[in-house]
């Protein structure tokens, strides 16, 4: 769906651009709207805490166009970005446990989960030849920020049933690291047979 909606994107980074906003600035703001969302969890503000995280959400968007339209995208700023994403995301959950008890294995499953498919995630990215517009490779999968916002939203609106919510989502997480880490072995045995790689 991101390649229609773009346009509204790139047109409110053009607008941001106009005023000298710079990408990490949005970077920063998105972060920081991040953590009130989860903030918001703790003081049962559960509504103004999913306002907050699309919010955030949409800085966390017009940070990477901003920096495609201005040509200074960076490996460091990608990482950087991706850094703030995972941070928001252990405060979301780690503060919703502490709210609904229930949820803390959900929780603590969630965060294995999270490490093994980011950790897959970064490896593609330095393995794969990177063909797309963003700074490094992205190798999408099943559950990704959009869909990780979607679970949280719904965490928020219907609370009594967030931990099997969120189960479903650590399945479809690790789904996803799983099934990256197959293609990644694949790459690997196929750049030893062509000479392509190094043993270390």
């Amino acid at each position: 769906m991101r390649k229609h909606v773009q346009f509204l994107f790139n047109f409110l980074a053009s607008f941001c651009a106009r005023f000298g906003v710079t990408p990490n600035q949005l970077t920063v703001i998105g972060f920081l709207l991040g953590i009130a969302s989860a903030v918001s969890i703790l003081w049962g503000a559960l509504f103004p805490a999913l306002i907050l995280l699309w919010i955030s959400g949409l800085f966390d968007v017009l940070d990477g166009s901003l920096a495609r339209i201005k040509g200074t995208s960076s490996a460091l700023g990608a990482f950087i970005d991706m850094i703030f994403d995972r941070v928001v995301e252990v405060l979301f959950v780690i503060f919703f446990a502490l709210v609904f008890p229930e949820s803390s294995l959900a929780v603590m499953a969630f965060l294995g989960a999270v490490i093994f498919n980011f950790s897959t995630f970064m490896l593609a990215g330095n393995l794969f030849q990177n063909a797309g517009e963003k700074s490094m490779h992205y190798d999408a999968g099943l559950a990704e920020r959009t869909e990780t916002f979607i679970v949280f939203s719904l965490m928020l609106l219907m609370p009594d049933y967030g931990v099997w919510i969120l189960w479903v989502f650590d399945a479809l997480i690790l789904w996803t690291g799983v099934t990256r880490f197959i293609k990644i072995l694949y790459q690997v045995r196929e750049n030893d047979k062509n000479g392509n790689t190094k043993n270390k």
